[in-house]
């Protein structure tokens, strides 16, 4: 499992006091309310302390950063947060924990494939599956009956959800 996940991408700032505005890829902003330190790689090597964290405009302000000038350099660059920082409710997983897992059929047990990407849609997560067929599974409690990092996703299939 990787150490830090991406947690967005920084923007342009706002105001003089070196508010960044954050373009923030979790569930949502207030995910990242507690994270006290942003990394600037996925290796966690570069990092910078979090003076202020708005999750209703969201915006941050980094610690040596609280002028627009030397924030502003920080514009455009993507972040990542460790995942010990945030704490997941029980049965609740990373995206990037799920991908290449196994994918199953709930009721057989049959394989189907293996979890290859995770889409957003206009509603909720698809699940891309890719084995012999590929599938196109929403990933709402109707279609993924479980999840376990061990064993894989079961899911129940219907007609409509083959893509290829």
């Amino acid at each position: 499992m990787k150490r830090f996940l991406e947690a967005g991408v920084l923007g342009a700032p706002r105001g003089v006091r070196g508010e960044l505005r954050f373009d923030c890829w979790c569930d949502s902003p207030d995910f990242l309310r507690n994270v006290k330190r942003f990394y600037f790689d996925a290796e966690g090597t570069k990092s910078l302390a979090v003076v202020r964290y708005h999750s209703s405009i969201p915006s941050v302000v980094f610690e040596g950063r609280e002028d627009r000038q030397s924030a502003a350099l920080l514009t455009g660059r993507r972040i990542w947060f460790a995942r010990e920082d945030v704490c997941l409710p029980e049965g609740v997983y990373f995206n990037d924990d799920l991908i290449g897992l196994t994918v199953y059929d709930a009721e057989s047990g049959e394989v189907i494939g293996t979890l290859a990407a995770i889409e957003e849609g206009c509603r909720n997560f698809l699940y891309r599956i890719k084995g012999d067929k590929e599938y196109l599974v929403p990933a709402v409690d109707a279609f993924v009956k479980s999840i376990d990092l061990e064993k894989g996703i079961a899911v129940s299939l219907i007609d409509g959800l083959e893509v290829g």
